[in-house]
């Protein structure tokens, strides 16, 4: 029984702690106070089993023709039942000639043989060992036997099961003779059904309804599909009291700063009463009791302790009012601008304390107590782990520099700067180190810390994707060639639908200054179906291009890129030869491009391949022709913008990504278009699902709109909309759910949203160091299909989305 061995322990205890105090003799034996000071004539122990009669007598400090000193004897019995080795002991003396004969007498305490769990299913051994190491439970096989160990497992095994939401679940031991004082310790659990909540209420609430409270609450929910799968309908103390403090944060950020909500009331239910033990489910219900107080008003806010910035230039920071709500919100953001002015202009130990204040007619005070410290500056800035890159590649995107004042913001801009890079990545958990503080003439060392990006820059292979479909190629690539952090690129590939040769290289900052110049020369061959099978064009084209840029401020660039091309099409298309067969014809068209193109782009994204954060500008006005030359004459302009949001921070974090996209191209010189000129969409970086260039001009009644050769024609006219929602799992996956919607126009068709085409889906990307890109796999619906569509449900390829 389970009470059997608790007493046991309880009655073990109570004769140990006795010992500690004074040693007792044995029934009917005189007191060993008598024999203080008496020389030991002799010393006998008994019940040894496992110990040596020297060890014990060396823990007791015990030998012949020594001196008993009852005090230096307890404090050895102490040390010796502190070793865990034995579970009683008594001490009895006997007078004899010339002193004392003492007898010893003990009960061993058993060793650990095994440790065995009987019934472990939804927790493993693994948790249970690690919950052992966090809490220090000392429990080995073949150590001594701590039966206050075995008690603190036992509960500890419970909580764990209770934090899975087993609150049901029961833990015994028991212990099994398997040899000459050696036990078996067996563990037998019984799980119990796991309880889920079913309800979560409050009471006293009127500003906010049940529904908006539970809202706020993050980790809390009521039992449905997706908190199942969460788990977060499992009851867990810690969870809650964190969800309580946010529902707290709801009220203050109305006003209602003395809020109180009192201990949660947890019942805990049977859904079928009337069914035995093991059929019922039990079903969790929580009442929170509210006191919401009174709304209270904003007052005026007063500093201390400012000398470097006076009280009207800190209260600039603060966009609450006099007489407005006290809104808890406002007033962090205040607080918190404040730090930000004494952070970023060197104090970097700067403290901001703060204490409300209450007055008269529900109106409160803030003072704010400012500690400045002194003013720092940067000593020296080193950096970890660039075993290729050179130092002065990744100190020319810094925003700090040796010799300023140390601003933290300037340290945040320059750690987002290096990660745009996209070949060094910086330590996410300790990317700045302060190395030394030099008080005396206030500076500070610090150290930057990160990983070389593994980028193959060889590569020999091939692949798949949609445009080309499989293929082969050899290149070289590499954002980093020889560490200067300069791109070059040199490919040969050649597929099913393109053959190319293409020279790249780009230098980011030309003569060590922020600007940019780069030149591309190329020769491809494309040969793909415009539209069915029946329409195919061929298109060899050779040219080149030489870009030059200038940076401006954090995120802003320009630049300039002038491009020339000479361009041979062979359009073969079927047509009807009037015996009910169709018979090939062939169109051959050849033509120059003379093109300038001003670009300007903002762009704080924080990452190429893996982004969590930041927006991207990008409008582009390609200027064809005219004092040019060639034998294009257009302007087309683009306008794309990109923004990624964080949304939830946990175990998974989660991003919304939302991209925008509109483009325009007009003729002029009574240019007419080329088949390539306009625009057609569809594919995975523009509406998943569809096939590459399968979205074109669509009549008032949906069917195709096709030129005189029967070719589905493409718009003069564009508009793309993306919404991606990323989940995170902290390695090289993420998932993501999207919805796409864009459409071309023609040029009778003015841009009308209601022709959008749609789909939706999922995405599974990991970012695989062979292509230096992410890898993935795509799942679409067609949520409007429409005649003659070109879709595919699965796609993968290789790249970024936008």
């Amino acid at each position: 029984m389970r009470s059997q061995p608790r007493f046991r322990f309880s009655l073990r205890v109570a004769l140990a702690l006795g010992l500690l105090l004074v040693v007792t003799p044995g029934r009917g034996n005189t007191n060993l106070q008598q024999f203080e000071g008496a020389t030991i004539q002799s010393v006998r122990i008994e019940n040894l089993v496992t110990l040596t009669e020297d060890t014990l007598l060396f823990y007791l400090g015990l030998e012949e023709g020594g001196m008993l000193a009852q005090s230096s004897l307890n404090a050895s019995i102490k040390e010796l039942w502190e070793t865990g080795l034995i579970d009683n002991i008594e001490v009895k003396g006997q007078p004899v000639d010339g002193g004392v004969a003492l007898t010893v007498t003990i009960s061993e305490r058993p060793r650990l043989r095994a440790v065995e769990y009987v019934g472990l299913k939804r927790v493993s051994r693994t948790d249970v060992e690690d919950r052992m190491a966090a809490e220090r439970i000392r429990m080995f096989e073949g150590d001594s036997l701590r039966l206050g160990e075995v008690r603190r497992l036992e509960q500890a095994i419970e909580e764990l099961y209770r934090e899975k939401g087993y609150r049901f679940a029961d833990a015994e031991f028991s212990l099994e003779d398997v040899g000459s004082h050696e036990r078996r310790l067996i563990f037998t659990i019984d799980e119990g059904n796991r309880v889920r909540i079913e309800d979560i209420k409050f009471e006293g609430n009127t500003v906010y309804s049940d529904w908006r409270l539970r809202l706020s609450m993050r980790d809390t929910k009521e039992t449905g599909m997706l908190w199942r799968l969460t788990k977060k309908d499992i009851y867990n103390p810690a969870r809650l009291e964190e969800d309580l403090e946010s529902v707290k944060n709801v009220y203050r950020k109305l006003g209602y700063k003395n809020v109180t909500i009192g201990d949660p009331v947890i019942q805990v239910q049977a859904t079928k009463p009337n069914k035995s033990a093991d059929e019922q489910k039990r079903r969790m219900f929580i009442t929170i009791p509210i006191e919401e107080g009174e709304r209270w008003k904003f007052g005026k806010v007063t500093f201390e302790g400012n000398e470097k910035y006076t009280d009207e230039q800190l209260q600039r920071a603060f966009q609450i009012q006099g007489g407005d709500w006290l809104r808890s919100k406002k007033v962090e953001e205040g607080v918190q601008a404040v730090e930000d002015v004494y952070k970023n202009t060197g104090h970097i130990g700067a403290r901001i304390a703060t204490e409300i204040i209450e007055r008269e007619e529900r109106t409160a005070d803030l003072q704010v107590n400012v500690f400045e410290g002194d003013q720092f500056r940067v000593g020296r800035i080193d950096f970890e782990g660039n075993t290729r890159t050179r130092d002065k590649v990744l100190r020319r995107e810094l925003r700090i520099h040796e010799g300023l004042v140390m601003s933290l913001r300037a340290v945040q801009n320059s750690l987002l700067k290096i990660k745009q890079l996209g070949y060094f990545k910086v330590d996410e958990e300790d990317p700045v180190q302060i190395r030394n503080v030099d008080e005396e003439n206030n500076t500070i060392d610090l150290l930057i810390k990160g990983v070389e990006a593994d980028r193959t820059e060889l590569q020999f292979g091939g692949g798949w994707s949609e445009f080309e479909g499989f293929f082969a190629q050899v290149s070289l690539r590499t954002q980093n060639f020889l560490g200067r952090g300069e791109t070059l690129g040199v490919q040969i590939q050649t597929g099913r639908q393109r053959e190319l040769y293409d020279l790249s290289y780009f230098i980011p900052w030309f003569l060590d200054k922020p600007q940019s110049l780069g030149f591309r020369a190329f020769q491809q061959e494309i040969d793909f179906d415009l539209f069915s099978g029946a329409q195919n064009l061929r298109r060899l084209s050779r040219g080149g291009s030489l870009t030059y840029g200038r940076n401006f401020g954090l995120f802003s660039s320009g630049s300039l890129t002038y491009s020339f091309a000479d361009f041979e099409d062979t359009t073969t298309f079927l047509v009807d030869d009037g015996m009910g067969g169709q018979m090939p014809v062939v169109s051959d068209l050849n033509f120059t491009n003379s093109t300038i193109r001003p670009t300007f782009v903002y762009n704080s994204v924080d990452s190429p391949f893996e982004p969590t954060r930041g927006q991207k500008l990008t409008f582009t006005v390609d200027l064809a022709g005219g004092v040019l030359g060639g034998e294009q004459d257009f302007v087309r302009p683009q306008l794309s913008y990109l923004r990624y949001q964080p949304v939830s921070q946990g175990r998974i974090k989660t991003v919304l990504g939302i991209n925008a996209e509109v483009g325009t191209i007009i003729p002029y010189d009574d240019y007419e278009f080329s088949r390539l000129d306009r625009f057609y969409l569809g594919g995975d970086n523009s509406i998943r699902g569809h096939d590459f260039r399968s979205i074109s001009v669509r009549n008032d009644d949906g069917t195709l709109a096709v030129d005189e050769l029967g070719i589905a024609l493409g718009g003069d006219k564009f508009v793309q909309l993306n919404l991606e929602y990323h989940f995170l799992t902290n390695s090289p996956f993420r998932f993501l759910l999207f919805a796409d919607a864009a459409a071309v126009y023609g040029e009778d068709q003015s841009i009308d949203l209601s022709r959008l085409r749609y789909t939706a889906g999922v995405e599974a990307r990991v970012l695989v160091p062979l292509f230096g890109a992410p890898l993935r796999f795509i799942y679409a619906q067609n949520l409007d299909p429409l005649p003659e569509d070109r879709f595919k449900s699965f796609d993968f390829t290789v790249g970024a989305s936008f």
